[in-house]
């Protein structure tokens, strides 16, 4: 996509390299990749928001590039499935296998906490006979063990970003899925946990950003006043004067808002003001040092898990009029949002580069509330590719959450492993670019063990499983 670099791009560049990030050569030149995730995105929404013109950044890049559904895995888990989008490889070579974990006196290690789920028929009747999860209420009620989130040092293998980085090449990523303690890269990592001063602003977060001196300036771009504007409110919400005032006012405390002054309206106005924070971080970090891989979170999860009743009530019971017309534009209302910063991006990325469009899984009606979205049945996400290196006017068949790595490595004109669970996506790169960049293969770019699995506990553990609680993802 074409894009003019800003001013200061050497300056930025400079700074980075000058850390002695990365391979002692210095920058290795080649084509660049911008990758944008977006948890939860549906062809469902958004192929008809697309034909209405609705989202106009969409319909560019699928018009110029490639794009199709994407084939996920059961059980549709967040940490499970951008781990295996970022490594190429399966839960169990990654290693990122539950949305927390338990930390145990007298072990090294942590263990995962899994979901019902991910047993096994023989571990399932384990626990009914053992009352194993009894046993770990008690357990936890009492102090005797610990649950905190799952962090990055529990991945098993290195990461799209710890690769590029050894390839000489530079990367930068903002709010990916799991990236905190943001790991040493070729670049910078800007890590989910940054959004959390949101709700505990005193937190030290001192691993939240690489380099660490990175976070005083990240800060900069958190809402921590919580406060918006009635446009902002009415961009998504049909509300009376009063509503949308006291939404507009209405701030989370550290943890949880009390329980009758909590609604999903505000715990949207709380991922809006995170998203809030990614556009504009990201932005800036992206133009500050043009790194050769970047990539930024995005996510349409909340929204649908909250308020898909609204948008098709004839799979529900009982939805008032009332109700579909303050929340039954939800939906549409935030994929126009998600588009628009999408544009932000695409307007600032370098000439040639390279643009991946990707979701974890698809959306649909779960025929009950609260969560009246669901993914339960794995429904296959999105895939979009564009720019120079990509055939317009392709329509993907086959393509799987395994792919994501290995293409985009391709689009670097990097090598991909051989011990990669997933395949380059060749019908969808141009002839000229692959005359120019031939698919190359490494056996493995793994050098040892990259995580330790050992519990790594922060000041908003506590926030992130409320956040995770509320989208009933935790007990």
């Amino acid at each position: 996509m074409a894009g003019q670099p800003s001013t200061d791009v050497d300056e930025g560049e400079t700074m980075l390299r000058g850390r002695g990030i990365g391979l002692p050569g210095g920058h290795r030149p080649g084509p660049k990749v911008m990758l944008i995730g977006i948890d939860s995105a549906t062809w469902r929404v958004m192929m008809p928001l697309v034909k209405a013109g609705r989202l106009p950044n969409i319909a560019r890049l699928m018009e110029e590039g490639a794009y199709g559904p994407l084939k996920t895995f059961y059980p549709t888990l967040s940490p499970l499935i951008w781990a295996t989008m970022s490594t190429g490889k399966s839960p169990d070579k990654h290693g990122m296998k539950a949305f927390t974990v338990l930390k145990v006196p007298g072990l090294k290690r942590g263990l995962y906490d899994y979901r019902w789920e991910q047993l096994s028929p023989a571990a399932k009747l384990l626990y009914r006979v053992g009352r194993v999860h009894w046993w770990k209420r008690l357990l936890l009620e009492k102090g005797w063990i610990k649950s905190a989130p799952l962090t990055s040092n529990f991945r098993k293998c290195k990461a799209i970003w710890n690769i590029v980085g050894d390839c000489g090449r530079t990367t930068g990523f903002v709010s990916w899925w799991n990236s905190w303690p943001a790991e040493p890269v070729n670049g910078f990592m800007i890590s989910q946990y940054v959004e959390h001063l949101l709700n505990f602003p005193a937190a030290e977060l001192n691993q939240a950003t690489y380099p660490p001196e990175l976070l005083a300036e990240a800060r900069r771009f958190a809402r921590m006043d919580q406060a918006l504007s009635l446009e902002e409110v009415r961009r998504f919400f049909d509300l009376g004067p009063e509503e949308a005032e006291e939404l507009a006012r209405f701030r989370y405390d550290p943890i949880d808002p009390e329980p009758e002054r909590y609604h999903p309206t505000t715990f949207l106005k709380l991922v809006y003001l995170r998203h809030e924070f990614r556009a504009r971080a990201g932005l800036h970090f992206y133009r500050k040092y043009r790194p050769d891989l970047f990539g930024v979170f995005l996510s349409a999860d909340a929204a649908q898990h909250f308020f898909w009743h609204c948008m098709e009530p004839q799979h529900f019971r009982d939805i008032s009029q009332e109700e579909i017309a303050k929340y039954g534009k939800v939906i549409e209302n935030w994929y126009i949002y998600l588009d628009e910063i999408l544009g932000q991006f695409l307007a600032k990325a370098d000439e040639g580069t390279s643009v991946i469009v990707v979701s974890d899984h698809g959306h649909g009606p779960s025929g009950k509330l609260p969560w009246s979205g669901q993914h339960d049945d794995a429904p296959d996400g999105i895939l979009i590719l564009s720019g120079p290196a990509v055939r317009s006017g392709v329509v993907l068949e086959g393509a799987s959450v395994y792919d994501v790595t290995p293409t985009a490595l391709a689009l670097m004109g990097l090598p991909v492993a051989g011990d990669m669970d997933g395949r380059v996506l060749e019908e969808a790169l141009a002839p000229a670019f692959l005359a120019q960049h031939p698919l190359r293969a490494v056996e493995t770019y793994e050098t040892g063990e990259v995580g330790q699995q050992v519990v790594v506990e922060s000041e908003v553990d506590e926030v992130v499983k409320a956040r995770l609680r509320d989208l009933g993802y935790i007990e």
